[in-house]
């Protein structure tokens, strides 16, 4: 990330042009950086409210629509993206209390 603003273009290694991209970060020399770090974690919950709040976005659109058409194409992508967003709410908090299990810390407090 620190590299973003590099402009050097001397600097950056060359590739084969008609090598697909998928194929070069293969074939990459293992000194390369990777998009993603592995202990960089992607946060669940983020995309969760970029889907639920795309979802009531597609909803309000399918209510302002002018024609039925319209309407229904933007209410069944407001589902999707609802459907989505809910599973990926759920699998966060699954993972979290995978994460709270298996470090030993009760889930539930008793009183």
């Amino acid at each position: 990330m620190e590299d973003i603003l590099n402009f050097d273009v001397g600097a950056l290694p060359r590739t084969n042009a008609a090598q697909p991209a998928r194929t070069r970060r293969a074939n990459a020399a293992p000194g390369d950086r990777p998009e993603l770090a592995a202990g960089e974690p992607i946060d669940i919950y983020h995309w969760a409210a970029v889907a639920l709040v795309t979802a009531l976005m597609c909803a309000v659109l399918g209510y302002a629509a002018g024609t039925p058409a319209l309407a229904r194409a933007a209410n069944v992508t407001s589902l999707v993206f609802g459907a989505m967003g809910g599973a990926l709410m759920a699998s966060g908090v699954v993972r979290s209390l995978r994460a709270r299990i298996a470090a030993g810390v009760p889930v539930v407090e008793t009183r």
